[in-house]
């Protein structure tokens, strides 16, 4: 699959790279061209002006020494008729001037200025115009001289139009050279942009599983198998973190498990139980609700375990946390606090009618019989509620409440409950 959006501000980078080294080969290219074009234009129109010089010279020789005016007249304007041609001045032998032509007719020669005659010819080359001078002679000797002035801009006319031509040729070998360069780089670059491609779902994604197409030619062939080996390394270091990690969760779940909760009924344990009543006394407090608090003891505990034995007593605590777990609510926490003894938080509790209903139930559900060892005997228990606000906010009260409730359903004969009330369980018992 390619990497269009890796593709798309890359390919023009590359382009431009190449389309601007190109450009100044070719511009270098272009000059260099046109100087060579120029020059050899010049060679050529200087020769041909030459030619037409010395031809013109040659015409003009048996005219010039027969004395032949009419005729040398026809001869330099017709030869100045060429457009090309500014002037062309004709001298004697002494150099003084005979006539001479400008823009296809006659100009008077009193002003020129006489010159030396010159024994071969010669070329001068001014920005505006271009001047040979060649000597008009025979075997007899030199019998005069021909000045012939041309235009230059035929020349530059030239040189710009070779300049346009090269021009044009130039750009489009620099743009299609461009072009296949870049597509051949970019060639050259698809495993790189492959592997990007797969970098970027990883780095997306998370997902270390995801391996590059191997290239099996290629100068980058070697490039995917290295870059998957790394993925596979980070994968399996992946895996081994969440592995680790999750076996650390588990021993911080199994030890918070066992700092929190009884190994036998595996109900919250007494410290558990501590923090579970502040927050919630915390929360009764500040939301005007009450909560109730029971402390259940099992009648008799203890001649229960000398008769029958411990493993016998764990079976009891085990069925009876089971037996008081259902009876109560769902938003209630049952907790083993001692040996025989359990609590629990009642949280949220609308009205007394609710705690006395479930104490009432408590009990009964304690009384069932029980069959150990093909043996049948009851179990009853005691219970004590106290309520917050009703009988106290301050926590070591609030426990303190619930225990002398405790004690006055023992007295009252086991195998009930007690809520507490300061009137009829005496001052004495508040006091901590």
């Amino acid at each position: 699959m390619e990497n269009n959006h890796l593709r798309a501000p890359i390919a023009p980078s590359i382009f431009r790279q190449h389309l601007l080294a190109l450009s100044l080969a070719m511009g270098a290219a272009l000059l260099l061209s046109t100087f060579i074009a120029g020059f050899e234009v010049y060679k050529q129109m200087h020769s041909e002006l030459l030619l037409k010089s010395v031809m013109l010279g040659n015409n003009l020789s048996d005219r010039l020494i027969a004395g032949d005016t009419r005729g040398m007249q026809n001869l330099v304007l017709n030869t100045a008729g060429d457009h090309e041609i500014l002037t062309i001045t004709l001298y004697d032998n002494k150099g003084h001037p005979i006539l001479s032509s400008g823009n296809g007719s006659l100009v008077n020669t009193e002003n020129y200025p006489d010159i030396v005659p010159q024994q071969t010819s010669s070329f001068a080359f001014y920005p505006d115009n271009i001047l040979i001078s060649t000597p008009i002679a025979d075997n007899s000797g030199v019998h005069g001289q021909l000045v012939v002035q041309s235009r230059t801009m035929p020349l530059y006319r030239q040189i710009v139009q070779l300049f346009i031509c090269f021009l044009v040729g130039f750009i489009a070998i620099t743009i299609v050279t461009a072009y296949v360069l870049t597509k051949k780089q970019m060639r050259l670059l698809q495993p790189a942009l492959s592997l990007a491609d797969v970098a970027e779902k990883v780095a997306s994604t998370g997902d270390y599983s995801i391996r590059a197409s191997v290239e099996t030619t290629g100068d980058l062939s070697n490039l995917s198998m290295y870059f998957n080996l790394m993925l596979a390394r980070m994968e399996a270091w992946e895996a081994d973190m969440h592995s680790e990690a999750h076996e650390r969760r588990e021993a911080e779940s199994r030890l918070s498990i066992l700092e929190n909760h009884d190994s036998l009924t595996k109900l919250p344990n007494r410290h558990f139980f501590h923090r579970l009543l502040t927050n919630n006394l915390e929360d009764a407090v500040a939301n005007h609700e009450m909560m109730a608090l029971m402390f259940i003891d099992l009648d008799h505990f203890k001649s229960i375990s000398d008769t029958y034995g411990y493993d016998a007593c764990d079976q009891i605590l085990t069925i009876m946390a089971q037996r008081l777990s259902e009876v109560l609510r769902s938003t209630d926490t049952l907790c083993r606090v001692d040996a025989d003894e359990f609590a629990a938080v009642l949280p949220r509790v609308e009205k007394l009618d609710t705690v006395k209903s479930l104490a009432e139930r408590l009990v009964t559900a304690m009384q069932k019989p029980l069959t150990l060892d093909g043996k049948h005997f009851i179990v009853t228990g005691s219970i004590g509620i106290a309520c917050c606000p009703l009988h106290a906010v301050d926590q070591r009260l609030f426990l303190h409440l619930a225990d002398v409730a405790l004690k006055a359903a023992k007295q009252a004969g086991r195998n009930t409950w007690c809520l507490y009330d300061s009137n009829s369980m005496g001052e004495a018992d508040l006091i901590l």
